[in-house]
């Protein structure tokens, strides 16, 4: 094994390794990365095809070497890995994730687990306040976003709306250009939130009403409000998805409110309290900017944004599940 052999006159790899299997000679041809994010993969990618190409130039044809390309990293994401197999490049990470085929070996080892640091990556890019700059940019995606605009249509704060461009452009979801940034993974973005996220922590209140559908839509109509100073209050889950994309028939009740509102929804509905049978489930989150981007699907009715609703969904039972891919269906069809 040879550390920082010389390519070039100016480039050198950062480890090369020779070895022999049957009657032919490899080289492992390795590029050692800190960070296995997307973006680093690929400039890490350029760099071992520009190696390769010029090692395969200089060696001596008469011994038949071959050169295999593998990337190095202390975490490679499923995303990092594929770019690493649309490359024909081979990889290996501190976690356990292998990839090396040359030959007749063919060695290919994924790990479930991922290390605590990726974890909390994680956790900062689809935290609540980076969720509300999230859902403004899958409502247009495609749209560059310039940093002041982004930040005050997300009501955040213009250094938090920086670093989280920079995560996701380190992710590779989103581009840069003259215009700003760019969401253009929107699919992979939401994949990895949707596998990532927490219902809105907050007071969760359950009751029964003697109220039923269309009686009790009725009853709120005029009452449902996402916006300050008045008491907000908006469907959610399966009783937001029935007014954006009709699937289940579900005789439980959902809501996001504040306190005031849910106040009001205890007076309107004349909620009794009961510890079985409940048909109205109330969460007070609170993240306030799930009001922020409700929808009115309806005159005076408002429910959770459809990126919210399909989360919410997607993060439930396996019915919950169903209801959740007909709403992509319906709003994202780049899912």
């Amino acid at each position: 094994m040879v550390s920082e052999a010389p390519v070039g006159p100016d480039e050198r790899i950062d480890t090369r390794v020779d070895f022999n299997h049957g009657s032919t000679n490899y080289t492992l041809v390795i590029e050692m990365k800190t960070n296995g994010a997307p973006r680093f993969v690929r400039s890490a990618i350029y760099r071992l095809e520009s190696y390769t190409t010029r090692l395969r130039r200089t060696e001596n044809p008469i011994s038949g070497r071959q050169f295999i390309p593998m990337l190095f990293s202390s975490y490679l994401s499923p995303e990092s890995r594929a770019i690493c197999a649309d490359h024909n490049v081979a990889y290996l990470d501190q976690v356990g994730n292998a990839h090396l085929a040359f030959g007749d070996v063919y060695i290919d080892r994924t790990v479930a687990e991922k290390p605590k640091s990726e974890f909390r990556a994680l956790r900062s890019i689809f935290s609540p306040r980076a969720g509300a700059i999230l859902r403004v940019m899958l409502r247009e995606p495609g749209r560059a976003w310039r940093v002041a605009d982004l930040a005050e249509k997300a009501n955040a704060s213009l250094g938090h709306v920086s670093n989280v461009g920079k995560k996701l452009f380190e992710r590779d979801w989103v581009e840069k250009g003259k215009e700003g940034i760019v969401l253009v993974r929107p699919d992979s973005l939401v994949k990895n939130w949707r596998e990532n996220y927490r219902r809105p922590v907050g007071r969760r209140v359950t009751g029964y009403t003697h109220l039923h559908g269309k009686q009790l839509d009725d009853s709120l109509l005029g009452l449902l409000n996402p916006n300050p100073p008045w008491p907000r209050l908006i469907y959610s889950l399966n009783s937001a998805a029935s007014w954006l994309a009709p699937y289940i028939r579900d005789g439980t009740n959902w809501y996001y409110a504040d306190d005031q509102g849910a106040e009001l929804l205890r007076e309107t509905l004349k909620l009794k309290t009961t510890t079985k049978g409940a048909n109205v489930i109330l969460r007070i989150p609170l993240d306030e900017s799930l009001f922020e981007d409700a929808i009115e699907p309806s005159r005076g009715i408002y429910c959770t944004s459809p990126i919210i609703t399909y989360l919410d969904l997607w993060n439930g039972n396996d019915r919950e599940r169903e209801a959740a891919e007909l709403l992509a269906e319906e709003y994202f069809p780049w899912l």
